[in-house]
């Protein structure tokens, strides 16, 4: 009599729930005629990246929901844009209005959706770096404008900065 032998496989461990989650970027806090936003990040630079990218995520998500494909999809068909850019303001609030109200226009003047940057400088009153992004056909949400009046960028605890953010849409 033959006995059908199975061996036993080790349990493998479950790679998934040891994964670390990403930190959240942004959240909708209220979206009526105007879209209110509070943007996360370790640093104010990482203030100014993931308002960037919650601009681009407004505007164009199916884009920005996968920048890495994105961005090889456009060098594959031409439509990846970049633009070097230089910003002077008085402090971290009106130099975040200045950045994004400056890639708010340059979106509608190159039919664009931009959600990433690289800072080649970065202080207080002073930003210099170059914005990426894609050629789009249209915009799903098309942005006006950004308020000024309730960004207040701040450090909530140490290495946790936040600010709202709101858009005329």
């Amino acid at each position: 009599m033959a006995r059908n032998f199975i061996p036993k496989l080790p349990k493998l461990p479950n790679l998934r729930s040891k994964m670390k989650e990403p930190p959240k970027r942004f959240e909708v806090v209220e979206e009526a005629a105007n879209l209110k936003l509070r943007i996360f990040g370790s640093s104010p630079r990482d203030i100014f990246k993931n308002a960037l990218f919650a601009m681009g995520f407004t505007q164009k998500p199916e884009i920005v929901k996968q920048s890495t494909v994105g961005k090889l999809i456009g060098r594959l068909r031409g439509k990846q844009v970049s633009e070097d850019f230089f910003i002077e303001s008085m402090d971290y609030n009106t130099l975040l209005i200045d950045f994004l109200s400056d890639i708010i226009s340059r979106a509608d003047i190159h039919n664009a959706v931009f959600f990433d940057v690289k800072f080649k400088n970065f202080s207080e009153n002073k930003i210099e770096g170059k914005i990426y992004g894609v050629k789009i056909d249209d915009f799903n949400k098309n942005i006006k404008s950004v308020i000024y009046n309730e960004v207040d960028i701040k450090e909530t605890e140490p290495n946790k900065w936040e600010s709202l953010l709101t858009l005329d849409i």
